[in-house]
């Protein structure tokens, strides 16, 4: 069968629902994208120099950021089928940016709401739709917003980077691990469930909780 672009985002969110009593991935996504952006907001002076927040006064433009993180968290989920606290941090940084511009072959785009990009259901959703007038209405304010979820990102990713919550003595047990079951991966790869205490998220969700030996997490399996 041909690969179809346009079928992997409601694939995924049927799936989702049906694996976690009819919530959306967006609904599941919205506490961590409020605790992203509360902790990338609390940084001062920033963990990177050159990212602070950039949204200090204007409450609009933050509410739109969190539902902006939150999407982020959801379209990365759904192309890479990863739970959440797997999610990289990197490519957080920039997917929904690049699923916004990019063009296929064709030059075509997805399209926000439409059959290939649903919508997201359940509380939070008209938080969504307003993040998407932005983006059609108001492009200086939508290019705060975009700069603003890679700031964040990057910033998280800085702080993983430094093993912040990783016991003392575990990390060779935590590499000969990973390096066994996933020998292929690259060295820098570091996910959000490792910066979950600094977040203040509690239990978080990945597919192998051995995979976070030595950092303290409260984790739920997740099916693959």
């Amino acid at each position: 069968m041909a690969y179809d672009p346009h079928a992997v985002l409601p694939g995924f969110a049927d799936t989702y629902r049906a694996a976690h009593d009819g919530t959306d991935a967006y609904s599941d996504a919205w506490p961590w994208a409020e605790a992203i952006v509360r902790w990338h907001q609390e940084q001062d002076p920033p963990v990177l120099a050159d990212r602070g927040f950039l949204l200090a006064g204007d409450q609009q433009a933050r509410d739109h950021l969190v539902a902006a993180v939150a999407e982020s968290l959801r379209l990365t989920m759904g192309w890479t089928g990863a739970a959440i606290g797997d999610l990289d941090l990197d490519a957080l940084a920039s997917e929904l940016r690049n699923l916004i511009e990019d063009e296929d072959e064709n030059g075509d785009r997805l399209t926000p709401g439409t059959t290939g990009w649903p919508a997201p259901t359940g509380p939070y959703a008209d938080r969504w739709h307003a993040l998407m007038r932005v983006l059609d209405s108001d492009p200086e304010q939508w290019a705060r917003v975009r700069r603003s979820v890679y700031r964040a990102f990057t910033s998280l990713l800085w702080h993983a980077r430094h093993s912040p919550h990783l016991a003392e003595g575990s990390y060779s047990t935590v590499q000969d691990y990973r390096l066994r079951q996933a020998p292929g991966r690259r060295g820098d790869y570091r996910s959000l469930a490792e910066v979950a205490p600094s977040l203040g998220m509690s239990p978080v969700p990945v597919r192998d909780p051995r995979w976070y030996q030595g950092y303290g997490l409260v984790t739920v399996a997740e099916a693959s």
